[in-house]
């Protein structure tokens, strides 16, 4: 009996504590972001993770496979069972974006794809935000910048190959979130 009502007073008290969870995430504003990022430039970059979209309450989970070298980017999404579902190919010099699918004239995936991103600029900003880590992260969990209409939130952090990369990056925005859990990183 005894261990029923601990087991109970202490899923009362850690219930109490999940509304304060999100206070704990420092807000930076895209200025203060910007000034304290490395000025090297990436010459080769590779992540590897877990996908989750959410378009209203419709929800999705892949895994995303992305790597960059000799100013290409591929990244590659696939479904919870391994399949490519998609390829992106950003062409950094050229501004430039080539969506391919698996399947052939498949319009409600470039349709998702848009409705995600919008513009083409918004997947180089995707990319800007996951290849420059905020420095603040060193001692700061949870960090929050919002960049035009994105909310962009660093959770956690973890070290991988000897560089810190937070757990998980969220990018929201209306009524889109996209979270991605990285796995493996090499910068």
């Amino acid at each position: 009996m005894r261990i029923i009502v601990a087991t109970l007073f202490l899923l009362f008290l850690s219930s109490c504590s999940l509304p304060f969870l999100k206070k704990n995430t420092h807000n930076l504003s895209y200025e203060e972001y910007k000034d304290a990022l490395p000025k090297k430039i990436t010459k080769k970059f590779k992540l590897n993770g877990k996908l989750s979209l959410f378009i209203n309450e419709t929800g999705q989970t892949g895994k995303i496979l992305w790597r960059y070298q000799d100013n290409i980017d591929s990244i590659d999404i696939l479904n919870p069972f391994n399949t490519k579902v998609a390829e992106i190919n950003l062409y950094e010099l050229e501004k430039k974006v080539i969506l391919k699918f698996s399947k052939e004239n498949d319009r409600d995936s470039e349709e998702l794809i848009s409705k995600i991103f919008g513009s083409e600029e918004n997947i180089f900003l995707l990319k800007e935000f996951i290849t420059k880590i905020p420095k603040q992260l060193d001692n700061i969990d949870n960090i929050a910048i919002k960049y035009k209409n994105w909310n962009i939130i660093y959770q956690g952090n973890k070290i991988i190959r000897g560089q810190l990369v937070p757990n998980t990056i969220e990018f929201e925005k209306n009524n889109i979130s996209l979270k991605i859990f990285i796995s493996d990183w090499v910068l």
